[in-house]
This record gives structure tokens, sequence and C-alpha cells, in this order.
């Protein structure tokens, strides 16, 4: 009897310090998605009830995944991102706050998260990525949840807008604008300009349509604005060895870098070919929504074309077409482990 009763309240003390945590992770993105998998991960492994909602649904995993349909809904499959370096600043905030806006419609539409709002399950926090997908936010609300958002873009002004971090215009560079902290005069005022104008066109137009779909989802809500800003902690993907100098408030933590393993074996045909030649290796990637196939045919080639002349072996990751007609020390892969890439090479 007593041995049953001292199972009893072991099994009531792993109960009580667990949470029922659910992580909303929208952008498909391999660089987006793995770090909402290994944070939920983390907080599985640690005895917490943890349900992940993402287009794409991880394999082998210690949570409960339920699948969201963002087909087409992407960043890559959105527009042409090789133009955006010749966009204005207005241009880029308008078509990054309208993506945001089909995100978040997209989402609240998605049959799959509407059988869970109308279940009966219940969660005590929900972990978001903080990308545009401001109405999101009503979900928090709606499960009486604390709400925390991960910044896998690092820093922005919005995310100190939320928890009234330090904002400084004078040497914090908006990331609209290609600037180093320590700026000049007239560089410090274009910044100022860039997010002032963020926030007017935020207040005014976006902050209006994203209530609106709050409204439509979840009728009787408070507006928006209440809801907003009721964020208790965020992290953002950024460390103080790789960005800008930031005060930051106890409540916004930067992460950057938690989602890094240590260097494991090398798939046999990458090691093969790395190990192959004598005078070293490059790694060249431009990120997993950037394609190759979208790049202008003649700067293609001409990145070929230097890649070619080097020494040393190329391990190119991306999808680059015409696979036959690159040079012999190039090999083009659709993906690579790129921590266990760059141990070998270091």
């Amino acid at each position: 009897m007593l041995f049953n009763a001292f199972l009893i309240l072991i099994f009531i003390h792993n109960e009580a310090r667990s949470a029922r945590i659910l992580g909303i992770f929208h952008e498909r993105s391999f660089s987006h998605q793995i770090l909402g998998i290994k944070l939920l991960s983390a907080l599985a492994a640690n005895d917490h009830d943890v349900t992940m909602l993402t287009p794409v649904a991880p394999k082998e995993v210690n949570f409960t995944v339920i699948k969201l349909n963002m087909e087409g809904h992407d960043t890559a499959s959105m527009r042409n991102l090789y133009d955006t370096h010749t966009f204005t600043i207005w241009r880029r905030m308008v078509g990054t706050d309208d993506s945001g806006l089909l995100w978040a419609e997209t989402v609240l539409n998605d049959s799959n998260l509407k059988r869970l709002l109308k279940s009966k399950q219940q969660f005590d926090l929900v972990l978001m990525e903080q990308l545009g997908n401001h109405a999101l936010k009503g979900i928090c609300y709606h499960y009486k949840a604390i709400c925390v958002i991960l910044s896998t873009m690092g820093p922005t002004w919005l995310t100190n807008e939320m928890t009234r971090n330090p904002n400084a215009p004078s040497h914090m560079p908006d990331m609209y604008v290609n600037y180093p902290p320590v700026m000049g005069f007239f560089q410090r005022l274009h910044n100022a300009y860039a997010q002032y104008l963020q926030k007017l066109y935020f207040y005014t137009y976006t902050i209006r349509k994203h209530n609106e779909i709050v409204q439509k989802h979840f009728p009787g809500f408070p507006h928006i604005m209440e809801i907003l800003y009721n964020v208790s902690l965020v992290l953002v993907n950024s460390h103080v060895s790789t960005s800008n100098p930031a005060s930051n408030l106890p409540n916004v933590v930067e992460v950057g870098g938690f989602h890094l393993d240590l260097p494991k074996k090398l798939p046999e045909h990458i090691d093969a070919f790395l190990n192959g030649g004598d005078n070293g290796a490059v790694y060249f990637s431009m990120g997993s929504i950037l394609n190759a196939r979208d790049m202008e045919k003649h700067k293609l080639e001409m990145i070929i074309t230097v890649l070619g002349q080097l020494k040393q072996r190329v391990l190119w990751v991306g999808n680059v077409e015409n696979h036959s007609q690159l040079p012999e020390n190039i090999l083009s892969v659709k993906w690579a482990p790129q921590v266990d890439v760059l141990g070998m090479i270091v």
C-alpha cells in the first residue's frame, strides 16, 4: 500500500512540473524550422507535453506534430528574392507586411488548426515564430496561455517594442538598411527614418488588417492591440559574438547557436569529394530560401566560372541546374549538413 502511494506521489510530482506547450512555426524554410524543432525537442525531453504546428512534418521527434498546409505561401514561393536588393525600403516593408497578412490568414484557415481550436485540448504556453504573423497571437488569448515568441531573424524594432527593450536607431541598424553599428550622422538619420516609416505603416495599416483577421476567426476577442504586446518572453536568434551590441531586458534572451550539434560523420559522397583534393575545400551556400534556378543566367555562369578557377574543391549547396556542365572541382548537392561540413573543413 505504501509503495503504491509512493508511485502515485512520483507521478503527481512529474505531472505538476510539466507544461502543455503549443509551438507554431509557419515558415517552411529549413533555417526557420530547425530552430523550432530543436527548441521544442529540448522542452519535450524535459517532460513537457509538446505539440508543433508546422508545414514540414519533422521525422523522428519526441513531440506531437500537426501539419499546416502552407503550400505556395512560404517565403521562397512568393517572389524572386534575388531582386529584393533593388527594392526601396517602402517596397520591402509593404511586401513583408503583406506576406505576414497572407501567412496569418492561411494558418488560421487551416483545417487542422481549426480542429485543434474546437477540441477540448488546452495549452499552458504558446511558443511561436515572430515573422509577420501578428494575428496568430489570438491563439495565445484563446487558450489563456503564456505567449513566448522566437525571432528567427534576430532582434527587430517590433520585438524590442513588444517588451519595451531599448531600441536606439543611433547605434542599432535596422534590418532594411545595410549599415554598421558605428554610423555617420546621415546614416543614423536614414536608419531612424527607416524605423519610423515602418512604425507609421504598421500602426496605421498593418495592425488594422491583422485585427480584422483576429475578429474574423475569434469573434468577440479584444482589439489586437490588447493582445499583441502580451508577450512574456522574447527569444532572439542572435549572439553577442556575431551580432551588433545591444542592451537587453531580462525578458529578451539571445539564443543564437542553440540549435548546433557537435559535428558528425559526413555522407560518404560528400566526404569522398572534400577529402579527394590536396588544396582544401570551399563551402558555398546561399541558404535554404534562395534557389540558383531563380538567379539570372549570366550571374550564375559568372559564379560558376570563378569557383571553377579555384584550386580548392567547392561544395555548392543549392539547386544548381545543368549539373553535368559544372567544373570538376564543384560538387552540387541539394542539401548538406552544414555544421558537419564546416567541422571537417576547419
